[in-house]
């Protein structure tokens, strides 16, 4: 078993809506909506499929001024929770390797 965490990315059939502070992420298969807040949605802005959390920590830790650990935790914490509510999906490593070399291919 792997100790690799996985990347995230927003699930493809969700839309996100910017409402000041606070956020409303649209399931568009369910039609289920989650309100997100401002640092939620902050950490979902960060999410392109390919950082590592501990990249994403680590530059909310330095935006926030606030420790790394903390962040890191309560950031796998809000990712498990958008999850499972399908808001996010883990990407495969492969999925993003095979994706980079179809666009060169394509060049």
């Amino acid at each position: 078993m792997s100790n690799t965490l996985p990347i995230y990315r927003l699930n493809p059939v969700v839309a996100i809506e910017d409402f000041g502070e606070r956020s409303l992420a649209l399931h568009c298969e369910d039609l289920r909506l989650v309100e997100l807040n401002a640092t939620a949605r902050d950490l979902v802005n960060r999410l392109d499929g390919e950082k590592t959390l501990e990249d994403i920590a680590a530059a909310m830790a330095a935006d926030y001024q606030q420790p790394f650990e903390i962040i890191f935790e309560d950031m796998r914490v809000i990712l498990g929770q958008m999850e499972q509510l399908g808001i996010v999906e883990p990407v495969e490593p492969d999925a993003t390797a095979d994706r980079t070399e179809a666009v060169e291919r394509l060049s």
